[in-house]
């Protein structure tokens, strides 16, 4: 009779142990891991949605041709705008970036 008691009060025992221990632990990982998941997908979708342009440096091929004159010098091209604007006072910064690289004579694709 003992032993009957005694193995029906293990069966209870591990029930128990999974239904207040183990589940839980299962549900939390598992929604754990399904928030890393939804973040990864969110996480900078604006840079995910096309390749970048070899030449572009985010601001046009113009500026990307006078970037590699100026070596990588962000500083020395907008420099090299900002003087040509005063010398050229009726154009947009944008014209003024295309007059430079067509004065560089650097080729515009590789």
């Amino acid at each position: 009779m003992f032993a009957w008691f005694a193995a029906f009060a293990l069966i209870i025992f591990a029930g128990l142990y999974w239904l207040f221990f183990i589940k839980p632990a299962r549900e939390r990982a598992k929604a754990k891991a399904q928030a890393r998941v939804n973040t990864v997908n969110r996480y900078a979708m604006h840079t995910q949605s096309r390749p970048l342009e070899q030449d572009t440096h985010l601001t046009g091929r113009a500026y990307g041709a006078l970037l590699r004159m100026a070596l990588g010098d962000r500083q020395k091209v907008e420099f090299w705008v900002v003087e040509a604007q005063r010398e050229m006072p009726g154009r947009s910064r944008a014209e003024v970036i295309e007059i430079l690289a067509q004065r560089t004579h650097t080729p515009e694709s590789r």
